[in-house]
């Protein structure tokens, strides 16, 4: 056992936790100001093992929070419900070297990414490819343009007005 080293291990590829557990893919935030604590912490452990894969990794705000709402009745029928939500879920974004997240809804509309590190430099040899992957990331961003975390209920019910309204 004490000849047991560092080397004698194979490198983690693969963290699967359950959801239950704090950071597991599917995991359920109270708040919206609990997942950028949980995104630094999954950040933290991707820069140590870059091999590791989040590439599926999301969480989600718990239908019990405080901060949880859903379209207006008031406002919309029920018709509008299904495909009308909040940006309630969170995933990892990459676009090159460069890791960020965003809030989007289940259909896969998205708000603006918080990146978590800085852009790479114009001669970096990954310069070319973080382009082209963020204009694919930046195209897809048009209801919640200009949201970094999802709207209040207030916001979210008068863009769906801008959108969907008479």
């Amino acid at each position: 056992i004490r000849d047991v080293g560092e080397r004698d291990f194979p490198t983690l590829e693969l963290l699967a936790l359950p959801s239950s557990v704090y950071g597991g893919p599917g995991h359920e935030f109270q708040r919206i100001s609990d997942a950028p604590g949980i995104i630094r912490t999954l950040y933290s452990i991707k820069r140590q093992r870059p091999n590791l894969l989040f590439k599926y990794w999301y969480g989600k705000l718990s239908k019990d929070s405080p901060d949880w709402y859903v379209l207006d009745d008031e406002l919309f029928d029920e018709e509008y419900h299904e495909f009308l939500a909040p940006p309630f879920y969170i995933h990892l974004v990459e676009a090159g070297s460069r890791v960020g997240y965003r809030w989007q809804t289940n259909d896969d509309m998205p708000c603006e990414v918080n990146w978590l590190d800085p852009e790479p430099g114009r001669e970096s040899s990954e310069y070319e490819k973080y382009i082209r992957e963020l204009r694919v990331i930046e195209e897809r961003v048009y209801l919640y343009q200009g949201f970094h975390e999802p709207p209040s209920e207030e916001e979210f019910n008068r863009l769906a007005l801008e959108l969907y309204g008479d």
